[in-house]
């Protein structure tokens, strides 16, 4: 387990005693956003930043977000151990090992046109019985896929599009000729 995930897992634990899971992880969210602004990454990734730059950075944000006191020590103590420059991969370490604690999976649909709410459901339906989790998902349109969807759920893609169905099509054609 790398370090980035203890840390990401050690808050978990943390935060799930005090019934603050999510809570904590809507703050996470929020820190990310701002740590993930250019100029500061960019401040957090030099290799000589003082301790004491680390720790007022994080002060600043505890002040600005006035987060849960567990997420506040918790920014605190990245900073003692240099690892602020991390704190977007831990967030969404923390974030993933949130989801599979509560039985919930991410899905990214890509969709040619906008699904009604019955589609939808269906595709959600679907993939909730494939993976046995409630499925989020978050619909994009790309109309490049001419019909079909893709879903992308837990690092695997499952391709039905009208584009992908074509392009195969093809390729079976000129391997015949």
């Amino acid at each position: 387990m790398s370090g980035i995930t203890r840390y990401a897992k050690a808050l978990l634990g943390l935060a799930q005693e005090q019934h603050a899971a999510e809570t904590i992880g809507a703050e996470l969210a929020q820190a990310a956003r701002v740590l993930a602004d250019p100029a500061l990454a960019k401040i957090l990734s030099l290799p000589n930043v003082s301790p004491k730059t680390r720790k007022a950075i994080a002060e600043q944000l505890v002040q600005s977000l006035t987060p849960n006191p567990l997420l506040g020590n918790f920014l605190r103590v990245l900073a003692e151990n240099d690892r602020l420059k991390d704190f977007p991969i831990i967030a969404k370490s923390y974030q993933q090992l949130l989801e599979r604690s509560l039985g919930r999976v991410q899905a990214r649909i890509r969709v040619a046109a906008a699904l009604s709410d019955a589609e939808l459901q269906a595709l959600v339906d679907a993939f909730g019985r494939l993976t046995q989790k409630t499925v989020v998902p978050t619909v994009e349109i790309d109309p490049d896929l001419l019909g079909g969807a893709v879903v992308e759920i837990e690092g695997q893609v499952y391709d039905a599009s009208l584009k992908t169905q074509l392009q195969k099509i093809g390729a079976s054609l000129a391997q015949q000729l």
